[in-house]
């Protein structure tokens, strides 16, 4: 449902007005529910969806079989935006992770109006380019933190992305966040909820102690909290560039 801040989703709430209702006619709403598949790895992008709320994982597979999870996308962002942007099928998987709603486009109708609207193109390649930061700044983490740091630092990004301190997060999907095997997710929540630091039953987990989080957490989500236009972006072919935000420097020198 459209609201008047234009659109529930910031990068539309951003457009100019005149630029947004070139998408408006052709946006529909879309529930997005928990563990649907909105767009499978190697397939080409047939909608492409500005979430309103919840969480959307994209997932890498290996070639023997493992899925990692390489990014999350909610209300700041897009999903399946550079693939139809480019023509090109998706190189990861995109499935809900915590249940919400979208506006949805279909790719003809989107790529026809990114050609019409500067303020689109730019927004797009924006969210793209410091989605790929935030993937490097996450690779990082992975080899210089520890798992409970970043399942510390993953259950916080989760909790403010979707609005609640309660969510289903299997053990397996918390190891695809990570990247680690099961039974390492296992003895971590089962150490975080003997502090009091949450409550896990049957992947429905509830964290009770957010400040006992943020103390064990590692000090990558400063930049998880950081809003999409805050990140430093790269030169790109329509001549954007950005330097880096106070913020995001900060982020990089103070530890947490």
């Amino acid at each position: 449902m459209m609201t008047s801040r234009q659109s529930p989703n910031d990068l539309l709430a951003a457009l100019p007005s005149a630029e947004f209702e070139l998408l408006r006619p052709y946006l529909r709403p879309v529930v997005l529910d928990f563990g649907q598949v909105l767009i499978e790895a190697g397939a080409p992008v047939r909608l492409v969806m500005f979430p309103h709320s919840g969480i959307v994982s994209t997932l890498a597979r290996l070639q023997r079989g493992e899925t990692i999870e390489v990014g999350v996308i909610g209300r700041d962002s897009v999903v399946g935006g550079a693939a139809a942007l480019y023509g090109a099928p998706s190189s990861t998987a995109a499935i809900v992770r915590f249940c919400g709603a979208a506006s949805a486009i279909e790719v003809g109708h989107f790529r026809t109006i990114v050609e019409l609207s500067p303020a689109l193109r730019e927004a797009l390649l924006l969210d793209q380019s410091s989605r790929a930061i935030k993937a490097e700044q996450t690779a990082a983490c992975n080899a210089a933190h520890t798992a409970e740091a970043r399942l510390c630092r993953r259950l916080l990004q989760s909790r403010e992305m979707a609005g609640s301190d309660t969510m289903l997060l299997s053990q397996d999907l918390m190891a695809q966040m990570l990247g680690v095997k099961r039974n390492t997710i296992s003895l971590i929540a089962h150490g975080l909820q003997q502090k009091g630091l949450i409550r896990y039953s049957r992947g429905r987990m509830a964290i009770t102690d957010v400040d006992g989080l943020i103390r064990r957490s590692c000090e990558c989500r400063r930049v998880d909290r950081l809003p999409v236009a805050a990140l430093p972006v790269r030169p790109c072919a329509t001549g954007l560039t950005l330097r880096p935000a106070p913020e995001f420097v900060q982020a990089q020198r103070t530890p947490s």
